[in-house]
């Protein structure tokens, strides 16, 4: 038994074929996930890199935005979106208003042209009717009538000479109750359409609900003061029509037949509207025929009573008198709002007179003038305008000027001036206030430059003032001797001042001088006497400096006898002012610190 146990024991690998099986068994696992570890290195390389997170969302944005909107989430992008979107707006118009002007351009013109035409229509017509009702008693009557209510006088002329005026008309889905279509009378205040259009499906429901109405019928006209609605039905399409006064039957004929002929030409749209209004602008133009207005007939009369002719020429004079006045306050302030668009660091975007006050809308920077004191200045009352001026940073020239010396602060003896963005500083001033300009001027709204070339060191002013008193100083002696004539101390003083002056404005420059002490003679004499005479001079002045406390290593003295004359000697002076001693002076910058 011992021995059939032996046998059916397991043998054990010899230590050659361990290494052999280690090898095998690694290359069977890099076989079995090797695969499946490279793709999890591939996506976690693809998580941690911004970049290709990045490329991966872009090739597949477009397709996510139009899959949303399939699944009916455009008002969640909508909603999403808005405010990055507006906020790009304001930020492009803050920077550059043009950039928006020019895309809104090609629309822009046709509609103001239009908004124009029909404004400037319509004021004809008031104007026209008010002017012929203005030299007659009953003028005379409505413009008290215009007093006492504080109404326009157009307003009440046209509430008495008015037999009826479509104000609005709207074209509304029936099933769903949205507007497919609004047009408005020039000059007349709207609400929201949306709004009009639900409150009106709104009544007509409750109509329906509370008579129990069996179908879907609709109401045929509502009244609300001066106010009617006309109301009529197709089976896709409700109109609606807001007039002022009381119309002919024979307007809801022609009510009638535009909205057949719209649910004529617009069937399919109308059967497959889903929110999408675009396909029913081109009813605009039909429903533009319906805003009518007509006025009642003039009354004719064979004379005019004396009375009515006085009353007529009184109400003239007024007339004249309040158009006078009123063109001349309209001057006046054309000219104020011209001058306040000239104002530096205000931009005026409109200025119109709206409810008897004066309404100004635009940007103002803070540091420009105060518009309610111009106000003042010109001749009207702060109190009769009303200035929306939202606060900006202009680039104005002027205006960043006095930014910058606000900011700044500049001292005496520096001037500031500001040019096409460019920051230029003249004049002496400390090292710590040229290091700080230099530092904040460019951080400054509007500066995109700056310019030092004409801004002088006050250490570097007074180093070349003493370094010129000092290269400007000679010391004369006498013929043949090496002491200074008399009277020359005092002066040699005063240049040891400037001496001691001259190393402390060196030490803040950051830096070191040597003056060379120069001695000269006159051509008199040998060359060989001449020359040991001009350096015994010119040791003479270095033992004079070292007993004031100058430092041998700032001086260096050396004699060039006449080889270096600084006159001519055709006179006895210009031989006096050679026998002297002249100091040259050399400044050396500190070696930088590495």
């Amino acid at each position: 038994m011992p021995e059939e146990a032996q046998r059916r024991a397991p043998i054990p690998p010899t230590p050659e074929s361990q290494p052999e099986d280690k090898q095998a068994l690694e290359e069977l696992r890099h076989l079995i996930v090797a695969p499946e570890q490279e793709g999890l290195h591939e996506i976690r390389e693809r998580l941690d890199s911004k970049e290709r997170r990045a490329e991966d969302i872009s090739s597949v944005v477009a397709e996510a935005i139009q899959m949303r909107r399939e699944q009916d989430g455009d008002h969640a992008l909508a909603e999403a979106l808005a405010p990055t979107i507006q906020e790009t707006l304001r930020e492009s118009v803050r920077k550059d208003p043009q950039v928006l002007a020019d895309a809104l351009f090609p629309v822009m013109g046709p509609a103001i042209r239009k908004s124009i035409s029909e404004s400037l229509r319509s004021m004809l017509e008031s104007f026209n009717e008010a002017l012929e009702h203005s030299l007659s008693l009953r003028g005379i009557q409505w413009r008290i009538e215009a007093f006492r209510t504080s109404k326009p006088f157009a307003e009440v002329v046209l509430m008495h000479s008015l037999l009826y005026r479509v104000e609005q008309v709207f074209l509304i889905h029936r099933e769903t109750g949205l507007v497919l279509s609004h047009v408005v009378a020039p000059s007349i205040a709207t609400q929201d359409p949306d709004m009009v259009a639900g409150m009106l499906s709104a009544i007509q429901q409750f109509a329906r609900d509370s008579f129990n109405s069996a179908g879907q019928e609709t109401l045929g006209s509502m009244n609300f003061e001066a106010l009617e609605i006309w109301v009529e039905a197709s089976p896709d399409a409700v109109l609606a029509a807001v007039i002022r006064g009381h119309a002919p039957l024979d307007y809801k004929l022609a009510m009638k037949e535009a909205l057949e002929n719209i649910q004529q030409n617009f069937s399919s749209a109308l059967a497959n509207f889903s929110g999408e209004t675009g396909p029913f602008r081109a009813a605009g133009d039909r429903l533009h025929q319906l805003l009518e207005a007509r006025f009642k007939e003039k009354l004719g009369g064979k004379g005019r009573p004396r009375a009515a002719i006085i009353a007529g020429a009184v109400a003239l004079a007024i007339v004249v008198g309040w158009v006078g006045y009123s063109s001349y306050l309209l001057w006046e302030w054309s000219r104020f709002l011209n001058a306040l668009r000239l104002q530096p660091g205000i931009i005026v975007i409109s200025g119109r007179k709206s409810g008897g006050r004066f309404r100004v809308q635009g940007f103002r920077d803070p540091l420009a003038p105060d518009p309610e004191k111009l106000l003042s200045e010109a001749g009207f009352d702060p109190k009769k305008a009303y200035l929306e001026l939202m606060p900006f940073y202009s680039v104005d020239d002027v205006i960043v000027l006095r930014r910058a010396k606000e900011l700044l602060r500049p001292p005496a003896g520096v001037r500031l001036s500001q040019k096409n963005g460019e920051l230029r500083a003249e004049g002496v001033a400390a090292p710590k206030w040229i290091a700080q300009f230099q530092e904040r001027a460019p951080w400054i709204a509007g500066v995109n430059s700056i310019d030092v070339s004409h801004l002088q060191n006050s250490d570097h002013v007074e180093f070349n003032r003493l370094k010129g008193v000092l290269e400007s100083a000679v010391l004369v002696f006498p013929l043949g001797r090496t002491e200074l004539e008399p009277g020359q101390e005092a002066a040699l003083a005063q240049y040891e001042n400037d001496f001691q002056g001259l190393l402390v404005q060196a030490g803040h420059l950051g830096g070191t001088i040597t003056v060379e002490i120069i001695g000269h003679t006159d051509s008199t004499g040998v060359e060989a006497a001449n020359l040991p005479l001009s350096r015994q001079r010119a040791d003479q002045i270095f033992k004079v400096l070292r007993r004031a406390g100058v430092k041998p290593t700032n001086l260096r003295p050396r004699g060039v006898a006449a080889s270096e004359p600084l006159r001519t000697e055709d006179t006895e002076a210009g031989c006096r002012y050679n026998r002297s001693v002249t100091f040259k002076v050399a400044f050396s910058p500190a070696p930088p610190v590495h």
